[in-house]
């Protein structure tokens, strides 16, 4: 396997050639790489920090700006440096097959308006007082920690070929209205039944 890495340069960067720009961005290490997953803050997180953008973590909670999505705001639930993606919990698309998947976002139609500050020392620098304006509350940390812990198990009960919960509320609504067509097929077989019964007794009579 080819390491990009090695094809790349720090003076790339302030170069004026596009192609330079690209590889820079396409071949930079993991360490450059996470100063590309960033966004902005909001007003509240600028007047704290001081500055306009900071890097995105696991936990933050951000709004989306553009795309069908415009104006939901969800915690980020997974990061994906080398295709510089972000995904937020509960945001997914649907695919041809019906599966749902997260969908991915670009740093930059991304504004942050709250962090994870489980790490003590992600903002030491910019001598904050207080972090009640502007950290994520921890319920909804912890709902995040649940989330994944059950699609983790799901996942695995997939792979197993076990039943999901959904796989068993979809098999019993099935059961059920199954259950409903036969009770109304046979209430229909019944009434027809003692239609023909009426009109052989009356020709009997006749």
């Amino acid at each position: 396997m080819v390491d990009k890495t090695q094809n790349w340069s720090s003076s790339w960067k302030s170069s004026t050639n596009q192609s330079k720009q690209r590889k820079y961005r396409d071949n930079a290490p993991m360490h450059v790489r996470d100063k590309f997953i960033s966004a902005n803050l909001n007003q509240t997180l600028r007047d704290e920090l001081g500055v306009r953008s900071l890097g995105i973590r696991v936990g933050d909670r951000a709004k989306v700006m553009r795309g069908d999505d415009k104006g939901v705001e969800g915690i980020v639930s997974n990061i994906d440096r080398q295709e510089e993606k972000i995904y937020i919990n509960n945001l997914d698309r649907q695919k041809i097959d019906g599966t749902m998947k997260e969908k991915p976002f670009d740093p930059s139609n991304l504004q942050l308006q709250a962090l994870n500050l489980e790490d003590d020392e992600r903002i030491e620098k910019y001598d904050v007082d207080d972090f009640s304006g502007i950290e994520v509350e921890e319920e909804e940390l912890e709902e995040l920690e649940e989330e994944d812990e059950e699609n983790e198990m799901m996942q695995k009960m997939q792979q197993q070929g076990q039943p999901t919960d959904f796989d068993t509320e979809d098999e019993s609504e099935e059961a059920e209205e199954s259950a409903e067509t036969e009770s109304e097929t046979g209430s229909e077989a019944s009434e027809e039944k003692s239609v023909e019964e009426s009109a052989k007794e009356e020709e009997e009579k006749n």
